[in-house]
């Protein structure tokens, strides 16, 4: 199962760039653009921390889950904001790898 080690340290890395945006406030236009506050910022970064973790836990498939659904969120805040396509693509990469993911979690 290397390949799911790999998925996990892609997906970690994928995610902590994301959280270090949200904590430095690089995001927060973009929240605020798409009518979500500050906090929600913060709480999605925090929610980001934990399921990453959780990828290397017993816990993956939870964890797993939790990360698709942030994901799912970041793309509905593109949606939301009309975003250009060139904005989608490292999310559906993001969804992609949580999806092969899970077919070998379940697998």
């Amino acid at each position: 199962m290397e390949i799911t080690i790999i998925i996990k340290v892609v997906l970690a890395l994928i995610f902590t760039l994301a959280v270090i945006g949200k904590l430095t406030g690089k995001t927060k236009s973009t929240f605020e653009n798409a009518g979500f506050s500050p906090a929600v910022m913060y709480a999605t970064a925090v929610a980001e921390i934990v399921f990453t973790v959780g990828l290397f836990t017993r816990y993956e498939l939870f964890a797993a889950l939790g990360l698709l659904a942030v994901i799912g969120g970041a793309i509905y805040a593109l949606l939301r904001q009309k975003a250009t396509p060139a904005h989608y693509a490292l999310p559906v990469i993001t969804v992609i790898l949580l999806l092969a993911l899970l077919g070998f979690i379940l697998a």
